[in-house]
């Protein structure tokens, strides 16, 4: 009998917390936190505490699956299956185009690091533009619109660590453990944001919900769904009319101020207070605290990036940041420069707007106005497509059209909007692979389903998070216990079918040796070449380690190299107009609530509900609502209703909750079945909830450049079921 504990880190979300595994004879017996390590401080949640019972789910699949004639499934070994699915995607291939041949890179597809640079690899190596990801079904306009259209500044903007003040915009990091630089670090939340409130950072938060973030807030702005864009334009309109601005900032490193304040003028205090549902002197001193500062930054999460003006809000909320000049600048210490990023000189200057980005890439084939979007990266602009439109694209005939998929780490059935149209669409494939770890929706529609390894099942480096991180942080992870069964890491697929087709992939920083299978390692030394720290000396540390010598000071602006940050881009003055419309607009009369999206402790999108431990908190996505709405309606907490939307219509299991607005109705997406009939999914939504992507048309209210369509804030009605 042999027992070792090996420090690891959590992959269930992208929090990656420290975790310290017990194992006997490569078997997982234990999995705790790592109480040693320097920054979580011992923090897990209760999702990545279930890692012990993940592996060894009677769910979980143990090798690869194909489908039967008669639509049933039968094992198959991972080479086989490789070996037929390189032959029909080389047949797909050759009589279709590149463009063809698409994959999709879902939410777990993130948590191994090689994943993603395997999947580009290979589209580049097929001359495919067909890549898409998660990422842009709820935040294009912050990965890719935002700093195409305004540009962004060199050294960074100001993080928690340093932060006096910080605005939260529907983002709840204390459930979701998810948030970007500047807001409530993902990494222990609680304990990060106790550590803040200690050391008096006020923190204002903007939510239709008393969040968890709200009620430790400084102040809760509990505005109406749909009125973020309105609020920000508000409140920068407030910090420009009462000359609280940084002005030498504005003056040295910004263009169109002046235009922002005019077009701003509309959107009064009072006038938003109305629209908005909260008093106009809420707005004023949200301006105020905000502006007072000194330092720290405005972020928004998930909830207004899937409701009305996404690309308006987050353009907003970058000028806010620059007005108030919320940017590192000359001689200040970066808190983190990137453990796992090549070194680089950070300059107090701004990068000018990258227009060309929006509208030089591959153009959809649904819509000349949407097209791929460039994501930024240590090694340039990353293309990806945006994933709005990947059904239409699937279904409209013609040269282009997209006839098999791979999705990895994904589950697009219950993910992408317009259930209805995905389930035609993905029905419709002439190959559909996926890599998942059960057989959920979308992989029961599969013509082909490999076994992934899970995260302790696999070594791997923290590189998603890599400067996310208030300080220089990384931890590399090596294998914890070896999978059984015939399983294979997401990377190894795309490695398997490029040398089967005949391929050379390349990574940014090399080529990979495609007559012999890389080692794990060798991969991420690649994918991390010329990185600050090497990956030799993070995998040599015992778990996660702060590199405090990495210590990057902001220098001077280079004249030859310098540009601005735009606060007004072409076609704002535009979506400006349309935020003042819906301001301005009566409430629907054919509708009584709005619905709203929100995360859920127990589970991560669609994973967890199968663990024991997450089961027995809920098997259902609830309808919350206000006790007086359900009051008013007749329907107790606890009963089946019937939410309806223009589009679609949905069974829920309302729940009373007091912590959001009457008049709206919060469920997380994610969650359901097939929508077809004779799954029955809709008759057990107390088992599998319901699947809030069946009330939307994804062709409605979309978004400029993105094609994004509201997933958030749509008028519904509720009767009982």
């Amino acid at each position: 009998m042999s027992i070792k504990k090996v420090k690891t880190y959590c992959r269930f979300c992208h929090a990656y917390c420290p975790m310290e595994a017990t194992v006997e004879d490569n078997r997982l017996i234990a999995i705790e936190p790592d109480t040693s390590n320097p920054v979580y401080g011992g923090y897990t949640c209760i999702k990545g505490r279930q890692l012990g019972e993940q592996i060894y789910h009677p769910g979980r699949l143990q090798q690869s699956q194909k489908k039967q004639p008669d639509g049933s499934f039968a094992p198959i070994g991972s080479e086989q299956a490789m070996d037929e699915i390189a032959d029909q995607l080389q047949a797909i291939l050759a009589k279709n185009g590149p463009r063809s041949i698409a994959s999709y890179n879902g939410t777990y597809s993130y948590q191994n690091s090689a994943a993603h640079g395997l999947a580009r690899a290979f589209h580049n190596a097929i001359d495919s533009p067909s890549f898409y990801a998660s990422v842009t079904i709820d935040q294009p306009a912050k990965v890719a619109i935002g700093p195409a259209r305004m540009g962004w500044w060199n050294a960074g903007s100001h993080m928690w660590c340093d932060a006096d003040v910080a605005m939260i915009i529907g983002n709840n990091t204390l459930v979701s453990h998810y948030s970007i630089p500047g807001g409530i670090p993902s990494f222990s939340p609680h304990n990060a944001l106790r550590e803040g409130k200690k050391r008096g950072v006020k923190v204002i938060c903007i939510d239709p919900r008393r969040t968890e973030v709200a009620a430790r807030s400084d102040l809760h702005l509990q505005v109406k769904p749909g009125q973020d864009a309105a609020l920000m334009a508000s409140i920068i309109q407030v910090i420009i009319a009462e000359q609280l601005y940084d002005k030498d900032f504005c003056a040295e490193h910004t263009r169109g101020l002046e235009q922002l304040d005019r077009e701003t003028r509309p959107f009064t205090p009072e006038h938003v207070a109305v629209a908005a549902d909260i008093p106009a002197e809420q707005i004023r001193e949200a301006a105020r605290m905000f502006a007072a500062g000194p330092r720290g930054s405005a972020v928004t999460g998930t909830g207004p990036e899937m409701g009305p003006h996404p690309n308006l809000l987050q353009h907003l909320v970058q000028a806010l940041n620059a007005i108030c000049g919320r940017h590192y600048r000359e001689g200040e210490r970066l808190p983190n420069p990137g453990v796992l990023t090549p070194p680089m000189v950070r300059r107090a200057q701004a990068t000018s707007p990258q227009p060309q980005w929006l509208s030089d890439g591959t153009r959809s084939r649904v819509s000349a106005d949407i097209g791929e979007m460039f994501v930024l990266s240590p090694y340039g602009p990353q293309g990806e497509m945006p994933t709005a439109a990947i059904a239409d694209e699937m279904l409209l005939p013609g040269e282009g059209q997209i006839k098999a998929l791979i999705c990895v780490g994904g589950n697009p059935l219950l993910a992408w909007p317009d259930q209805e149209k995905t389930f035609k669409a993905l029905s419709g494939l002439e190959l559909l692979v996926c890599i998942d770890l059960k057989m959920a929706a979308t992989a029961q529609l599969a013509d082909y389903v490999l076994a992934p390894k899970l995260c302790l099942e696999r070594e791997d480096v923290t590189l998603l998070t890599d400067i996310w991180h208030d300080q220089a942080y990384s931890q590399y992870s090596p294998t914890v216990v070896e999978a059984e069964g015939d399983k294979i890491e997401e990377w190894e697929f795309f490695w398997g079918i490029g040398k089967r087709m005949g391929l050379e992939l390349k990574l940014d920083n090399g080529p990979i040796d495609m007559d012999h299978k890389p080692l794990k390692f060798d991969l991420l030394n690649t994918i991390t070449a010329g990185s600050r720290v090497s990956l030799e000396r993070i995998r040599n540390s015992d778990g996660g380690t702060v590199y405090p010598d990495l210590d990057v000071i902001i220098e001077a602006a280079d004249p030859a190299t310098r540009g601005h940050l735009d606060l007004f881009p072409a076609g704002l003055n535009e979506e400006l107009a349309a935020a003042l419309r819906d301001s301005q607009a009566q409430p629907k009369q054919d509708y009584s609530h709005l619905l709203v999206s929100r995360r859920m402790k127990n589970t991560y999108n669609s994973t967890g509900p199968e663990l024991s431990l997450l089961k027995d908190k809920g098997t259902t996505n609830p309808a919350f609502m206000h006790p007086q709405d359900l009051a008013a309606l007749g329907i107790a907490s606890g009963e089946i209703i019937e939410v309806a939307s223009a589009h679609g219509r949905i069974p829920a299991v309302a729940a009373a909750s007091d912590d959001i607005k009457p008049g709206v109705i919060s469920m997380s997406h994610c969650w359901g079945g097939s929508p077809d009939p004779a799954q029955g999914a809709d008759v057990q939504v107390r088992e599998f909830g319901s699947n809030t992507n069946r009330l939307i048309n994804n062709l409605e209210n979309t978004e400029k450049y993105s094609g994004m369509p509201r997933q958030s804030t749509i008028p519904v009605n509720v009767s009982r079921a």
